[in-house]
């Protein structure tokens, strides 16, 4: 897959940011592969996303409309809820943030953003990162007081034949699970799992 990272400072300026979204759509749309921009888009979405500063509805309209247009996916961002914040203390702003086009969430789905540790700058890092929990196999469950509840309604008749093609199905996945274990066990060095 190709994609294009965009990196972006914008000024406060109102006219400009209309101008550079602009001129992103037109480079995005034109792109045959898929995008990534990232950076201090200085305007919020909502007015949650700002706090002790006016909240401006006409550019963030502008924004989430070039968001809307263009395709993108604002990526979810975990640890502190601002991502900018006035010197003094008084203001704070989520301006940072990453958007994505649908074929990055598609091969990537697992992708969030980690706003990090604010240092000597008034913007915290925001780090960019695909997270994925291993938890190890999940366990089956079968709960043969489903069988029952179905047998007492009266519908055991309709349910039969779906049980018997997953009892074969399970079959055949032990057979397969097996047969790997045994052909793979030694050059992976991994466990055999027991059924």
């Amino acid at each position: 897959m190709e994609v294009m990272f965009i990196s972006v400072y914008l000024s406060q300026d109102v006219g400009s940011k209309r101008m550079l979204w602009d001129r992103l759509h037109q480079m995005i749309s034109s792109f045959q592969g898929e995008c990534v921009l990232m950076g201090d888009f200085n305007v919020v979405r909502v007015e949650s996303e700002r706090l002790g500063s006016q909240f401006h509805p006409t550019t963030s309209n502008y924004f989430n409309q070039f968001i809307d247009q263009t395709d993108l996916v604002d990526i979810p961002m975990g640890g502190p809820r601002f991502t900018w914040s006035h010197s003094g203390g008084s203001k704070f702003s989520k301006l940072d943030r990453f958007l994505v086009t649908d074929g990055v969430i598609s091969a990537f789905p697992l992708l969030s953003g980690m706003v990090m540790e604010k240092k000597i700058l008034d913007h915290h890092r925001i780090l960019f990162l695909e997270h994925k929990d291993n938890y190890g196999l999940y366990p089956f469950c079968f709960f043969p007081f489903l069988v029952s509840r179905f047998a007492s309604l009266g519908h055991m008749e309709s349910i039969l034949p779906v049980l018997v093609i997953f009892k074969k199905k399970l079959q055949f996945l032990k057979i397969n699970i097996k047969a790997w274990n045994s052909s793979n066990q030694n050059q992976l060095g991994l466990k055999r799992i027991e059924l």
